[in-house]
């Protein structure tokens, strides 16, 4: 009724194009960026910093962060407060010193570290500070990657048998499919999980010992949650870590000696 199943070669060699929302979370053309920073830097320098927290929150929303979300909002308090210790019922009236003061306190932080803010959100420029300069082919490896990643999570989802056949998600093992850098965090040794960025060793031994003593973990809010990982470091593994159930009752894994 169905047909033959599907030659499990012929879907390796030909990634399924990228949705909409998927190529929207592309790195955008470098032309893109430097506009958005110069364009964003004149709106805050020229509006005296009373539309930065329009910018902040415009770049919130195209790169989905919910850190310059926070940012923008908190600029507008900030615009808030400086409008509300205007007078604007009697601009001759004396202004106190310590309104004054405040004022331009705030109107300083709205305007010039708003400016700042919005030009070192450049990732060319923040590169070009931290010393981590990437190239046009560094951009290059890292969509094929994501391509790849994606892929697998494909070949995952909609043909199951992938997973064993072609050791998605486990470097440590021997295999010719290039799965753009998965992890099976259910089944890595610690070794493995050491390569992922941002986990220290203790984590890692941490990670390895929770999954011995309470099973595997089913999402990345539940591996978070058991681990006690903070968002700034699980956040950059979600491309990275998939979360497979066992395919069958393991070999007893010994835990690493505490202290070791």
């Amino acid at each position: 009724m169905y047909g033959p199943p599907p030659n499990l070669s012929t879907l390796v060699t030909a990634p399924p194009p990228l949705d909409g929302a998927k190529r929207a979370r592309m790195s955008p053309p470098r032309w893109a960026s430097r506009v958005a920073t110069i364009v964003g830097t004149a709106l805050v320098l020229l509006s005296g910093g009373c539309l930065t927290w329009v910018v902040i929150l415009g770049y919130a929303v195209w790169r989905r962060s919910w850190r310059l979300a926070i940012a923008g909002v908190g600029y507008l308090v900030l615009i808030t407060v400086e409008v509300n210790l205007l007078n604007i019922e009697d601009p001759e009236a004396e202004v106190p010193g310590v309104t004054a003061f405040s004022f331009f306190g705030l109107a300083l932080i709205t305007w010039v570290v708003g400016a700042v803010h919005v030009i070192l959100l450049s990732r060319g420029l923040w590169a070009a500070i931290t010393g981590s300069q990437r190239t046009n082919a560094d951009d290059r490896v890292d969509v094929e990657r994501r391509v790849r990643r994606e892929h697998a999570r494909y070949l995952l989802y909609h043909y199951p048998a992938a997973r064993g056949e072609l050791s998605i998600g486990r470097p440590d093992l021997a295999r010719s499919f290039d799965d753009g850098g998965l992890i099976d965090v259910n089944a890595v040794p610690e070794q493995v999980l050491a390569t992922l960025p941002g986990l220290t060793e203790h984590q890692c031994r941490q990670i390895v010992v929770d999954r011995w003593m309470r099973g595997p973990y089913a999402s990345m809010e539940e591996f978070a949650g058991r681990c006690l990982l903070p968002p700034n470091t699980t956040e950059p593994l979600r491309e990275l870590l998939v979360f497979l159930p066992p395919t069958s009752v393991p070999v007893a894994e010994q835990p690493p000696p505490v202290g070791s």
